[in-house]
């Protein structure tokens, strides 16, 4: 036989624990995902989003257009690794900034 919870009439629930703030949130972040969301931010309050979106994405395509024709003019002893890595850094940060805009600027620290 299966018990039957009693529900009272007025349906309360308990109440819920404090969401935390946007701050509080934010200083979970890691520390590459707070320069994200700062560098987001500060474009966006210049631009609109969608503005902001298109000149991450034309910016990022650029960069893999650079990094391939050198790679493919040059032999790799030519190409600097260090500098290879800072400009795909770069092109992550635009990437990274785009996804963080459209996909609802998350606060959470759990992001891909």
């Amino acid at each position: 036989m299966k018990s039957k919870k009693i529900i009272s009439e007025k349906n309360e629930q308990p109440n819920p624990l404090p969401t935390p703030s946007n701050e509080e949130t934010k200083d979970q972040l890691a520390g590459w995902q707070q320069e994200i969301v700062a560098l987001a931010e500060a474009r966006l309050s210049i631009d609109g989003e969608q503005d902001v979106v298109n000149q991450m994405h034309r910016r990022a395509i650029g960069l893999c257009r650079i990094v391939n024709d050198l790679s493919l003019a040059n032999p790799i002893s030519e190409i600097s690794l260090e500098g290879l890595g800072h400009v795909m850094q770069t092109i992550e940060e635009s990437v990274q900034i785009a996804k963080w805009i459209t996909d609802g600027r998350p606060r959470e620290p759990r992001w891909d």
